[in-house]
Formats: structure tokens, C-alpha cells, sequence
């Protein structure tokens, strides 16, 4: 990648191949693991059902992944859970934070290298809102996947808001972020507002310093000298118009459709788009496909405001190829 220059793809032959993608889904075997199936919350694949409206089975997060900082993850095929659910966590004081060094013991390793090894995606809360994420990441990379040798595991990393943090803490972030790379593909998702914001703590630029309106131009320059640093497979940076991706071979623009200010800073919203990013890369669906379907449920989750059912995410497919085709909205998707 040696420009600037960036595609803008057109969602429409997208969204068609999707839907047909989605009539024919077929993921029976696959189980999804979430948090917000255990808190008995809302989300995007029916908590209240064992199986998923698109036949992925659920089941609920372990608490020692709750503790991991892991958000969500996907696994190919089922897996005996009694074993991790009854490890014992130990208890350090309500003062007292948990780190790797108090939950790693032989059985804790054992039980996440088999849970992980049968793993598919594996999705992680924001970084700067949960402490000591840096430590726990690390020692989960280093004694549990890196000794599994797989390559084929999907990472996806949400910073959050890296200046409630240190600088030298957000470069060691972006460091263990990066070596999550050596085993297996790395997504790095960031909103704008959080892509400027690392933009100016790697650049040194201080933290009271006014942000005033940007180009695109300088912006997607903000972004690419992000990704330069960055020895990741993806970056994803998000605004309420459009999703930009960088990756190694390509990079691209795809138009989003608009959604109520609601739906957009739902405490969930990021939930909801991992759970259809999770399902594109489960389906094997090229990147681009992975990014709309993650919109699609994300979308429509926040517009019935309920977990979405197949029919559903057609009929939001279907909304959305109508706005394609309205002149006042055309501009939005050029």
C-alpha cells in the first residue's frame, strides 16, 4: 500500500449477495459465546433461546473470560464447559484487581488451551476501560495461544478512549495487541473520535490540545500513520457516514447507512456489530462481506431495539438497498 488512494465500494452487490448468503446460512455446528447471554441481557442472537434465530447454538461466557477481558467468542463445534465454569477464582479482596499472575495455574491453562484450540474468533472488551487489560492479554497470549501453534484464530481489539491511559501504556497495548498477530489475523477497531485521539497520544500532541474540524484527506493520513505502527492484519476505523479499512494488500470505504443517535452510542453497539463480524468470518465471507453483516445485525438490533431474527436482518437489507436508490441519499454512497 504505498498511497492513499481509496476504494469506495459499492454496498449494493454486497448487500444482494448477502442476502442470499443469509437465506442459505448453515453454521448448525458452530456454538457463539457471549456475556450478555450470562447477565440475561438482550443481544443480538436471542439470549433466551439456546439456539440462535440463524442456528448458531449459545452458550454463556465463562466467568474466568469475563475476567480475561473477552467480550465474546465463536467456536467451531461444542464444547464441554463444566470443567471451566467450576475452576476456582481466587479471591484477592474487593480492593485488589485481578491480574494473570492470581489466575494462572495449571488447571486455568489447561481448560482455556482446550476451550481455545476448538476456537474460531476470540473478541475483547475496550482496553482502556478495564484494568490491568495490558498484563492479562499478554499472559493470555503467551501461556495459552501461543503454545496452541494455531494460526487460524480472528482477534478483534477495541481500544476505548486511550487518553485515560499513560502513553507508555497505550504503546505497550498496541505492542501485545500487535504480537496477537503472529497467531492468527488482527482486527483493530476504532471510532473517529478514538482514532484522533491515539493519533495525538503517539504523536505527543497534548491531551488539551482543541481538536478542530478535519478533511478526509488529513484524517485518512491520521489513520494510515496508525496503521503504519501497527504490525496488525486490519484497522478499522468507523464514523456514523462510512467504515474505512486498512489492511496490508488493500484499503477501502464502505458507506454506512445512518442510524439514530440511539443505536449508534448504545452501551451495546459494539456487541452487537462483533456478533456479525464473528458470523462473516465464521462463514469464511470475504472482509468486506464480514464488515456489512457486522452493520446488518448491529443495525438491526438497535432498530427493534430486540434481538433480531433472519427475516429480519433481510428486511434491514432490504431498507438499506432502498436508501441506495434515493437521489437525496446517493452522495452518501460515492
Amino acid at each position: 500500500m504505498e498511497n492513499l488512494a481509496m476504494d469506495m465500494l459499492n454496498a449494493a452487490p454486497i448487500l444482494l449477495d448477502l442476502q442470499a448468503k443469509i437465506q442459505a446460512f448453515d453454521v448448525s455446528k458452530s456454538v457463539y459465546m457471549s456475556r450478555l447471554c450470562g447477565d440475561d441481557l438482550a443481544n443480538p442472537f436471542a439470549a433466551n433461546h439456546r439456539f440462535t434465530p440463524l442456528g448458531i447454538e449459545e452458550e454463556e461466557l465463562p466467568g474466568i473470560l469475563r475476567l480475561l477481558g473477552v467480550r465474546s467468542l465463536t467456536l467451531s463445534a461444542r464444547h464441554d464447559l463444566t470443567a471451566l465454569a467450576n475452576l476456582t477464582i481466587p479471591d484477592n479482596g474487593a480492593s485488589e484487581q485481578y491480574q494473570w499472575s492470581y489466575l494462572r495455574n495449571e488447571a486455568v491453562i489447561t481448560e482455556l488451551r482446550a476451550l481455545l484450540q476448538n476456537c474460531r474468533t476470540l473478541a475483547f472488551d475496550d482496553w482502556s476501560n478495564l484494568t490491568a487489560a495490558s498484563a492479562l492479554w499478554d499472559g493470555l497470549l503467551q501461556d495459552v495461544i501461543k503454545p496452541l501453534g494455531k494460526t487460524d484464530l480472528e482477534f478483534i481489539f477495541f481500544l476505548g478512549n486511550p487518553q485515560k491511559k499513560l502513553s507508555f501504556e497505550v504503546d505497550e497495548a498496541l505492542d501485545i495487541i500487535s504480537d496477537f498477530a503472529r497467531h492468527g489475523q488482527v482486527t483493530f477497531a476504532l471510532d473517529e473520535g478514538e482514532a484522533v485521539a491515539l493519533w495525538m497520544v503517539l504523536n505527543g500532541v497534548p491531551l488539551d490540545t482543541p481538536v478542530t474540524q478535519q478533511s478526509h484527506p488529513n484524517l485518512k493520513k491520521k489513520y494510515y500513520s496508525i496503521f503504519r505502527i501497527l504490525r496488525i492484519t486490519r484497522l478499522l476505523i468507523y464514523s456514523a457516514d462510512d467504515a474505512i479499512l486498512f489492511t496490508n494488500e488493500q484499503q477501502f470505504v464502505l458507506a454506512r447507512r445512518r442510524v439514530d443517535n440511539r443505536v449508534e452510542m448504545a452501551a451495546d453497539a459494539r456487541q452487537h456489530f462483533i456478533a456479525g463480524f464473528s458470523l462473516g468470518v465464521l462463514l469464511r465471507l470475504d472482509i468486506a462481506h464480514c464488515l456489512a453483516l457486522g452493520l446488518i445485525v448491529f443495525g438491526s438490533y438497535g432498530e427493534l431495539n430486540a434481538s433480531p431474527e433472519r427475516k429480519d436482518l433481510l428486511a434491514y437489507i432490504d431498507r438499506w438497498q432502498e436508501d441506495l436508490q434515493k437521489p437525496a441519499a446517493t452522495h452518501l454512497y460515492q
